[in-house]
This record gives C-alpha cells, structure tokens and sequence, in this order.
C-alpha cells in the first residue's frame, strides 16, 4: 500500500512539475506590407535586400510565474518574412523585383532593427509586442530614407497559443510594413 501511495505521490509531483514548466513556441509569420493595389512602379525593376540586424534571431519570450523564460521562434527566417511581405507590396504596386544587386539603378534595402513580443506571467498576463524598420530606397545618385515602428499591448487572462502570439506580431508587423511602403517611398522608386 505504501508503495502505491509513494508511485501516487511522485506521478502527481511529476504532473505539477509539468504543469508549471514554460515551453517555447513555433510561430510561423504571414505579415501583410498594407499596400493598396496600383500601377504606380511601371514595371519598373527594384533589387531589393532585408537585413536582420537585431542581436537575437528569436521572436520573442513568455514568462512563468518563477521568471523563467521561453523562447518565441519563427519557422522561417526574419529576413525571409520581411522580403515577402515586402515583395508582395511591391508587385501589388506595380514594381518587378529582383534580387539585391549594389550596382542597380532601383533599389530598396530594409533593415530589422527590432522585433520583440513578450508575454508576462500571472492571472493577468501582459502582452507587449515592438517592431522597427529602417528603409533606404536609391534610384540612380538620389537617395530616400525612412523608419517605421509599430507598437501594441494588450492585458489578457490565459496563456496565448501560437497562433495567438503570431497574430499579435502579425499585426504589428504589418502595420509597421505599411508605414514604410507609404506613397513617398513608392513614388520616389517610381520615377524617372
């Protein structure tokens, strides 16, 4: 009977202990650039190149109660989030893109110079999410340089899922593509 008791007792142990430890999660990002649809590039040629230049390839982090921490982490590469949502702007704005090249008349080159989510531990969990973006556009010797940040917090009471937690960056993610794709930056890409 003791012994029962005993395997009882470690089984309920283990289970709390489980209950209590913090896991990563695999977010996969779809941000939208927020475009509006329009002929204004002409079919012209954009060589286009996204640079990371955040010091830490994760997304973000969740806390537990203890102050532990677990990472948020994409399946694909920042870079590699960014250059399509961006492409897609481009193209929905009547531009061709290219892969980067220094030497070519049009291009755009974006910098990720933060990204962070986190989520707070308690009954009450806080969630904060920041993005910035450099962008510097040449066409021929003239140049055009532009910033974006998106910011979005929110209070919630349950411990948000993946898909949770990639809607959050999702959203600002795209509203702070938008920002940098804003007419001034297309016009100036566009021109002759």
């Amino acid at each position: 009977m003791k012994r029962v008791s005993m395997t009882v007792a470690v089984a309920l142990t283990v289970l709390l202990l489980v209950g209590c430890a913090q896991t990563g999660q695999q977010l996969r990002l779809a941000p939208d650039a927020e475009v509006d649809e329009s002929a204004i590039g002409d079919g012209r040629t954009v060589a286009l190149r996204v640079v990371d230049e955040r010091e830490h390839p994760r997304l973000g982090q969740l806390e537990n109660r203890d102050g532990e921490h677990a990472d948020l982490v994409g399946t694909a590469e920042v870079e590699d989030v960014v250059r399509q949502a961006v492409e897609e702007g481009l193209r929905a704005s009547g531009f061709t893109v290219t892969d980067w090249d220094a030497d070519a008349s049009r291009r755009l080159e974006i910098r990720v110079l933060d990204l962070e989510h986190r989520v707070s531990a308690g009954v009450s969990r806080d969630v904060s999410t920041r993005i910035e973006l450099r962008s510097e556009g040449h066409r021929g010797e003239s140049r055009l340089s532009g910033q974006a940040r998106a910011r979005d917090s929110d209070r919630i009471t349950y411990r948000p899922s993946a898909e949770d937690n990639q809607a959050y960056l999702d959203a600002v993610l795209s509203r702070a593509l938008g920002r940098l794709l804003n007419v001034d930056l297309l016009e100036f890409l566009a021109a002759d």
